[in-house]
Formats: structure tokens, C-alpha cells, sequence
């Protein structure tokens, strides 16, 4: 099971974008993850979630990572 840790060990980049009036974070391991939302803490929170879920999802499929 993925824990808190495991979405520690990820870098997170974080950019704010004018177009869509909010800040992107992005998770620079996993390609195509992103997070959009109006401010950044929230943002991390959201990448942070979608990170876990990510894990949880490949936990699932192979029984380890």
C-alpha cells in the first residue's frame, strides 16, 4: 500500500499559467500528470492526490512497485 512517503520521493514543478488563470503543478516522474487550480497549495494538494492514486492504481495491477 502506498503511504504518504511514497509521494514524497516524487519532484514537483510548479508554474503559474495566465491562459487558464491558475498555477499547473506537474509531477516530473510521472509525464502527463498534471494539476490546475487557483492557488498553489492547493494545486501541490491535488498533484499530491492524483500521484497517490497513480500508485495505488500500479500497486493494484502488480502487486508491488
Amino acid at each position: 500500500m502506498m503511504g504518504t512517503a511514497d509521494v514524497d520521493r516524487f519532484s514537483y514543478r510548479f508554474r503559474r499559467s495566465f491562459e487558464d488563470g491558475g498555477h499547473v503543478d506537474a509531477c516530473v516522474e510521472l509525464s502527463g500528470s498534471r494539476w490546475l487550480y487557483v492557488s498553489t497549495s492547493t494545486a501541490l494538494a491535488g498533484i499530491r492526490r492524483l500521484v497517490a492514486g497513480v500508485l495505488a492504481d500500479m500497486d493494484s495491477v502488480s502487486g508491488r512497485l
